[in-house]
């Protein structure tokens, strides 16, 4: 451009390069220190407003029972006797996962197939709901829950986190009124989210004034705009961060995102570890935490997991041991970091 050709006019063609990458290189500089100025001391009152619909409970909350209980004793996670046992020893927040039944119900069930859960083949989405099998363990059988049965039983106080495991219109307008029904849209006790992209999009869209959690897409763009340099300036789609305390498979990557599956595990490899390179960047949990937006940890099941919950600076932790992770909580062992 025009400087380009005045910095040539002045010190010749020679140095003219080497000048301009100087230039360029002090621009740069600038940018990013400014970048890291506001990353860790500044947010804008636009970026706290956008976390408005983020209650003072959930802001609080430690302890979140994954699945209601998936590994402590004869419990199966998304059951109702989980849902209940998690509640009764105090847990702050539950989290479930729902699908549609091929008849229009709401059910709470983790994976598309019947294998791992109920030892049978199937899938929840092409069978009625009077002909799902029940769940198994070696110990004990449970049905499979509706929705509704488990919002009822579980009342309206306790905190709630919704995955949407199916991409379908119809889930996500029975799954909100249900929710709507019971004043769980408006008395900041619910969460609801989805890892797959599109599906998160269409919850955001439908109704904003519920929390989300991001997708895997939308916490992979955070990182994009951090080594940016970007991220002080923007919003986020999200108003709840979080990400995973073990060690990121590529195989389960490959299931959630559209790439192929080399690129994959090139990007485990690159942000592997327990937890993850990637996530050990606390400037930006600390900065989504002064926006208003707390920061979970899912996967803290052990010693080891709670030295990643401190070390990530997270706000709070889904966990497969309920009791074991309260009774730590007792003795102070997730104490907040900011």
């Amino acid at each position: 451009g025009s400087i380009s050709l005045e910095v040539m006019v002045l010190f010749g063609e020679e140095n003219s390069g080497m000048i301009s990458a100087s230039i360029a290189a002090s621009v740069l500089l600038i940018y990013f220190t400014i970048s890291g100025h506001f990353l860790r001391h500044r947010v804008f009152k636009w970026q706290i407003e956008k976390n408005a619909c983020v209650s003072k409970q959930i802001m609080d909350v430690v302890t979140i029972a994954h699945r209601g209980s998936k590994s402590e004793g004869e419990l199966i996670e998304n059951s109702m006797a989980a849902f209940k046992s998690s509640i009764e020893a105090g847990i702050d927040m539950i989290e479930l996962d729902v699908w549609l039944t091929s008849d229009g119900e709401v059910v709470v069930f983790h994976d598309p197939t019947f294998d791992r859960v109920c030892r049978c083949p199937g899938r929840v989405n092409e069978t009625k709901f009077a002909d799902l099998p029940t769940l198994k363990n070696d110990s004990r059988e449970d049905p499979i829950p509706k929705f509704e049965e488990v919002l009822d039983a579980i009342g309206d106080d306790v905190g709630l986190i919704v995955e949407f495991k199916q991409d379908s219109d119809e889930l996500i307008r029975k799954g909100h009124e249900m929710l709507k029904q019971r004043q769980r849209t408006t008395n900041g006790t619910t969460v609801w989210f989805s890892l797959k992209y599109k599906i998160n999009k269409k919850l955001q869209k439908y109704d904003s004034s519920i929390p989300t959690l991001p997708s895997i897409i939308e916490v992979a763009q955070t990182y994009v705009l951090y080594y940016l340099g970007i991220f002080p300036f923007v919003n986020v789609p999200y108003n709840i961060f979080g990400f995973p305390s073990d060690d990121i498979n590529a195989a389960r990557l490959h299931g959630l995102i559209p790439l192929p599956m080399g690129l994959c595990r090139l990007l485990t490899w690159a942000v592997g570890g327990k937890p993850a390179r990637l996530f050990k960047q606390t400037k930006v949990v600390d900065n989504l935490r002064r926006r208003g937006c707390p920061t979970y940890i899912l996967g803290v099941n052990d010693e080891e997991d709670i030295h990643s919950f401190k070390m990530t600076h997270a706000s709070g932790g889904l966990t497969d041991r309920p009791k074991w992770m309260l009774s730590n909580h007792k003795k102070n062992m997730f104490k907040k970091i900011i």
